[in-house]
Order: C-alpha cells, then structure tokens, then sequence
C-alpha cells in the first residue's frame, strides 16, 4: 500500500534568474533548484522522498500552509510524493 505524504512547500523564483528554488521547510536541508515549478517541484519530491526514507524516527508533520510565511514573489504550494518509491 502507498504510503503517500504531502508537504507544504515555498516556491521562490526570484533567487536566480531563470530558476525557481524551492524548500519544504518541515524537513530540514531540502533546497533544491528547477527550470520550472514543474521540474522544481519534482525535484522537491525526491529530495523530500530519500531524506525521509533515511530517518529511522518518525515523519514531520507537516504544517498547514498558513502557518509558512511567504515573502513577496514566493508562493505555497504542496509536494506530494509516495515514500515507499523511496524505500
């Protein structure tokens, strides 16, 4: 049975120019970097997927995304991934 997880995630594409970085803040140290908020956010999954995968505790809950405090040109928006691709 897939054990599917999701997390609110900040788009953020005025970093670079032409990039678009996003990072999920209930799982510390995913930042990652894409072309599109598609490619963005496919590589926010696999980066929040292996990380997961790793811990031995239990998962972070994630927040609501009203509790993520977006600055000006960012925006919220909900990774959505299946663990068990990652196990």
């Amino acid at each position: 049975m897939a054990q599917r997880l999701v997390y609110p995630a900040i788009f953020d594409p005025t970093v670079m120019i032409n990039r678009i970085q996003v990072t999920v803040p209930d799982v510390p140290g995913v930042k990652v970097m894409g072309t599109t908020n598609d490619d963005a956010a496919k590589k926010a999954a696999a980066a929040v997927g292996t990380k997961l995968a790793k811990l031995k505790d239990e998962l972070p809950v994630p927040s609501t995304p009203g509790e993520l405090k977006a600055k000006p040109g960012q925006t919220v928006s909900f990774i959505v991934l299946d663990l068990d691709e990652y196990k």
